[in-house]
């Protein structure tokens, strides 16, 4: 896909779909109320756990890599998965706006903010990040909540996915959300929280959409 077609292709506004808005439903998270695996302090770090996503320096003090750090056989296999996230076929602005769904609908303040500073590196635009979190009617929002809520794909989000990503793509699409939605239940179970330099980002999350949404047709 060229920068174009990533713009007009799985980021695209979809017409004739009435989407998964806001709902009303909420229940408090670990995240919310209480840390309940603090992070190994960054003196205690074994930097070689992280040698296979960055196997030339240290790593920057992080929570949550301090959370890995207190199970490192988790680590070494959930961070040699990430890293092939994020060296995928698909192209970082799909990924980034796909993270940035997931972290929205999840509640997890820690990937949203964390994945707008990467988003924009990767150009993602201050009104593509607005449209993840307004919800509005994109055919990648589609993707991530269909996913999210059926565990798959109507035919029609998948044809319309299948005219700008080739079948990697739409591999890598699939498992990255499934991933980012596993990182999320972590960082949300454990209290994982922002680390000082993040911001919320405008995060102000009102409701768990994914307590009352129900499946259609």
């Amino acid at each position: 896909m060229s920068e174009q077609s990533e713009h007009d292709g799985p980021g695209e506004t979809a017409t004739g779909h009435s989407g998964h808005g806001e709902h009303s439903s909420h229940h408090d998270t670990a995240a919310e109320n209480a840390v309940r695996i603090a992070p190994l302090p960054y003196d205690d770090w074994d930097h070689e756990l992280f040698s296979v996503i960055n196997p030339h320096r240290k790593l920057p003090e992080a929570n949550v890599l301090g959370i890995f750090q207190r199970h490192p056989a988790l680590a070494r296999a959930f961070l040699t998965f990430n890293l092939h996230l994020n060296t995928t076929t698909l192209p970082v602005r799909v990924r980034e706006l796909a993270v940035l769904r997931v972290a929205w609908r999840r509640g997890s303040r820690y990937e949203w903010a964390s994945h707008v500073l990467i988003g924009r590196k990767a150009g993602v635009t201050e009104a593509e990040i607005d449209e993840v979190r307004t919800g509005a009617d994109t055919l990648l929002n589609r993707a991530v909540d269909e996913l999210d809520t059926d565990s798959g794909l109507s035919d029609a989000t998948y044809a319309a996915l299948a005219a700008h990503l080739d079948e990697h793509q739409l591999m890598d699409l699939v498992f990255t959300v499934g991933a980012y939605t596993m990182l999320t239940m972590a960082l949300n179970t454990f209290g994982v929280e922002l680390d000082p330099a993040i911001s919320e980002e405008n995060f102000s999350f009102p409701k768990r959409e994914w307590y009352s949404h129900t499946r259609e047709g």
